[in-house]
């Protein structure tokens, strides 16, 4: 399974944050990150909502980690990013068009393997993640 973008983003994001004391701009978090204004802008809406970060107005506004960094599981921040988890066409809803039905397998054991991914995930925590000298 391969997760999008948006999530090697988000993670990216949270470790930047994780060693910030001060909120940060989404423009210095795209300047710093080397990643297009747009897409911080989306992902930091997406994990603020989630109530990862915290947003804050005015003129020392930004933003930064709404938790510490041991509550933001890794896991739950790629079920918030990613939009679609089948990783084979049989398992996105309402298609079931599959020549092989009622005997094929395929599609349970890319549920257990889907499963499996996400359970190492939600095994580690941002601090886990970071470095730090």
């Amino acid at each position: 399974m391969r997760l999008n973008q948006a999530s090697d983003f988000a993670l990216r994001i949270l470790m930047l944050l994780a060693d910030q004391k001060d909120p940060l701009t989404v423009d210095e978090i795209s300047t710093r990150l080397d990643i297009a204004k747009s897409h911080a802008m989306k992902i930091v809406a997406k994990l603020v909502k989630a109530e990862i970060l915290l947003s804050l107005r005015g003129r020392a506004g930004g933003v930064l980690l709404g938790k510490p960094t041991q509550e933001i599981i890794i896991g739950d921040v790629v079920r918030i990013v990613e939009a679609d988890f089948a990783i084979v066409e049989c398992m996105q809803p309402g298609n079931q068009a599959c020549m092989f039905l009622p005997s094929c397998k395929l599609k349970g054991v890319m549920h257990q393997a889907r499963t499996a991914f996400l359970k190492v995930l939600d095994a580690q925590n941002l601090e886990m993640i970071i470095s730090r000298p």
